[in-house]
């Protein structure tokens, strides 16, 4: 059975290459299928979740303990795996979901925590599509939603293309501790020469800097079927939609992904895209992409089609969706 790898810290600039050992990369979690199919009684709810004067206090320890992804020509700072699991441990009561996870070596706690403190494999796969299909230009001024972001970097590479980007991801404290972190790390931050001594004076600037923030960066936690009620304003109104829709590794519970489809569906704009990244087959829960492209065909919403492939070890593929003419 399959232990991801929690423990283990990178020593390079790149968080993906640490790939030796291939069961470790490709498989799905200590959690068997049995365990998998007791879906809890209730998910969690959605919230919008707000950037923290804490975080922006703390982002100086951030900036030392973090590390540079260069896709193309962006560079992406993301907090160190080994920082990113100490500060978490050392705060298990703010951070009950990843901490458990922790504990139990497992990348997966169905209905309490779904594997966002990982940057996943196809992740990577993603952001190499994304430099090599669109240009820079082609992101500015777009709506970008980053579904089951993780640790972000599928948003914060849209972000600092000049898109607007709200971040989803099922656990709170993913958002909390790492996705937001990672955010502000490549935010070009508001210079101030106030007086630190004036904590009310500095208290304030920190909040416009987050209200500025706020109208080009949203986060969001909860269930998908939640988070698209909580956030979708009408059938007509498309505000609430996006220009894309960038997920990775979402489709390894059969059993959510009727809920993901419905979200793509109530979330993407007329003419948008959706990539999904993952792997052919997720061993042990039943997921994979054959089983979700036929849940695709069968639900007649969207076209659908194959647009990147790579066989080395566990097969992996960029889906790409759009919204059927009706």
């Amino acid at each position: 059975m399959f232990k991801f790898a929690f423990n283990v810290d990178i020593d390079n600039d790149n968080p993906f290459s640490g790939k030796s050992n291939e069961k470790e990369l490709n498989l799905i979690p200590t959690t068997s299928q049995n365990e998998l199919s007791n879906e809890p009684e209730e998910w969690y709810e959605a919230e919008n979740v707000p950037i923290s004067i804490e975080t922006l206090e703390n982002l100086d320890v951030y900036k030392l303990n973090a590390r540079i992804l260069n896709i193309g020509d962006i560079s992406i700072k993301h907090i160190m795996t080994k920082f990113l699991l100490d500060h978490i441990t050392g705060n298990s009561e703010d951070n009950k979901g990843i901490s458990k996870a922790e504990q139990k070596h497992s990348d997966l706690i169905p209905g309490i925590y779904e594997g966002g403190a990982k940057i996943w494999e196809c992740t990577e796969d993603l952001l190499q599509y994304l430099v090599k299909t669109f240009k820079p230009q082609e992101w500015r001024g777009k709506r970008v939603l980053d579904l089951g972001c993780g640790a972000g970097l599928l948003g914060i590479y849209a972000y600092k293309c000049g898109s607007t980007v709200h971040f989803q991801d099922y656990n709170k404290d993913v958002l909390t501790r790492i996705t937001i972190p990672n955010v502000l790390l490549n935010v070009a931050r508001v210079k101030s020469d106030v007086d630190k001594s004036d904590i009310s004076n500095a208290e304030q600037i920190q909040r416009n800097e987050i209200d500025a923030l706020s109208k080009s960066l949203q986060f969001y936690s909860g269930d998908w079927r939640k988070y698209s009620e909580l956030t979708s304003q009408g059938a007509e109104c498309t505000t609430d939609k996006f220009d894309f829709i960038l997920t990775s590794e979402t489709i390894y519970n059969p059993k959510n992904q009727q809920k993901l489809l419905e979200t793509l569906y109530r979330k993407l704009s007329p003419g948008g895209v959706v990539l999904v990244a993952a792997k052919i087959y997720y061993f042990g829960v039943g997921g994979g992409l054959r089983q979700f492209e036929d849940l695709i065909t069968a639900d007649k919403r969207f076209q659908c089609k194959i647009v990147w492939t790579s066989t080395d070890g566990v097969g992996r593929e960029i889906l790409e969706l759009s919204l059927n003419k009706q």
